[in-house]
């Protein structure tokens, strides 16, 4: 009896120190340190800058004040589950949670930083065929584009 409890806590032992460490002790396992807001916002805007993303004239398009905030949106010919699978790949090691909310065909969430919490980003994707009207004076976007990109920079959070 004595053998087989002492084999027992000795697999337990193994086991506890066999677990997945914890997803921050993983990230500095790793070598990575968190991006600071700043850092997260330019990693975002230097995807957003690639040939598959075409950034587009907020105020031209939404009407005046619709850029106030540094928001910022893009076009692509990705599909919307594309464009919304490489921003969760590229986000999600430095943000608190990751939550998605879907409405009338977008993807969108406001996003903690994990380096400061105070700190909040948002972005949503959807489909640019349901924005007819929206882009009705720019017919190559809709023939070129599957999905539009919202990114609005992080900004300090202050209320509960």
């Amino acid at each position: 009896m004595e053998g087989t409890m002492k084999r027992l806590i000795l697999l337990a032992l193994a086991l506890v120190a066999c677990r997945p460490a914890p997803a921050e002790t993983l990230q500095q396992t790793k070598g990575s340190a968190l991006l600071t807001a700043d850092q997260l916002n330019q990693l975002i805007l230097d995807r957003l800058a690639q040939s598959d993303f075409q950034q587009i004239d907020r105020v031209k398009f939404y009407g005046p004040g619709s850029d106030q905030d540094g928001t910022r949106s893009y076009v692509s010919p990705k599909t919307r589950d594309e464009v919304l699978g490489l921003l969760a790949e590229l986000i999600e090691p430095h943000v608190v949670d990751m939550r998605w909310a879907e409405d009338y065909g977008q993807f969108h969430g406001t996003f903690r930083v994990k380096s400061d919490p105070k700190m909040l980003f948002g972005l949503a994707t959807s489909l640019v065929r349901m924005k007819t009207e929206t882009f009705k004076d720019a017919p190559e976007i809709l023939k070129k584009n599957q999905s539009d990109v919202v990114y609005t920079p992080p900004v300090v959070w202050d209320e509960p």
